[in-house]
């Protein structure tokens, strides 16, 4: 049987050469997920690890960088590296640069804010069920906040981040605080300019009032309707500001 010549390759198909702190970085993750060293642990010296893996300073140094945005440890300087949990913000501010991208388009913005109604009703639903009576105090207090707060946009717009963020607290789940503090993050700029409509940091605090109530009766359809409610009618000003 006559051989079959393997396919040619791409002119840009070439295969990514592994760096040398590549290498590095994924022996000390196996150290770690190995349980060599566990979360708190200081990692060897710069100059242990260079002796015991035999590689130079900058390929540990950048391979304790590598590991740091992953996560898996704290670096200050002049102390040796610590290792450390990942978490779900870790993993969402690498994602901030593909964000900010999308958001440079109103295509994209249209996207973020049909994803951010997705989420926060979702969110508040679940308020609606799992609310505690230190949840719903704590509600209170953050709407009273926001009410006195009209008269200053630039201490409304905190007091509604708040409102919305402690919203989100409420699932006790730190994916989702995670995910919620991105997408407000990301939104930040929208958010900000639909507040330059006069009188639109009074209605937002009446949604507020409305999203609270909704809360605090343990009724997840009022609280959707609610928040669906408040945060279209933010959008619509926001496209109407920027004209």
């Amino acid at each position: 049987m006559q051989d079959i010549p393997p396919p040619e390759a791409p002119s840009t198909g070439r295969i990514h050469r592994r760096k040398l702190f590549e290498d590095v970085a994924d022996k000390i993750e196996g150290w770690i997920r190995g349980g060599h060293f566990t979360e708190g642990d200081r990692l060897p010296s710069e100059r242990q690890l260079m002796d015991t893996l035999g590689v130079g300073r900058t390929s540990v140094r950048e391979a304790l960088f590598t590991l740091h945005r992953a996560g898996l440890v704290n670096i200050k300087n002049g102390s040796r590296a610590v290792v450390t949990r990942p978490n779900p913000t870790v993993i969402l501010n690498d994602l901030t640069g593909v964000a900010q991208n999308l958001l440079s388009t109103d295509e994209g913005q249209m996207e973020f804010q049909q994803a951010r109604i997705f989420w926060e009703c979702s969110l508040v639903r679940l308020a609606a069920r799992e609310a505690t009576d230190q949840d719903i105090r704590d509600l209170s207090i953050l709407l009273r906040d926001n009410k006195t707060a009209l008269k200053n946009l630039h201490h409304f717009a905190e007091t509604d981040v708040a409102f919305h963020d402690r919203i989100a607290m409420i699932a006790k789940n730190s994916i989702f605080t995670a995910v919620n503090t991105a997408l407000r993050d990301w939104l930040a700029e929208q958010r900000n300019t639909s507040l330059l409509r006069s009188g639109m940091a009074k209605l937002a605090y009446e949604a507020h009032a409305r999203i609270f109530y909704a809360i605090k009766d343990r009724d997840p359809d009022t609280a959707e309707v609610e928040m669906r409610h408040h945060l279209e009618q933010v959008i619509s000003v926001y496209w109407q500001v920027r004209g």
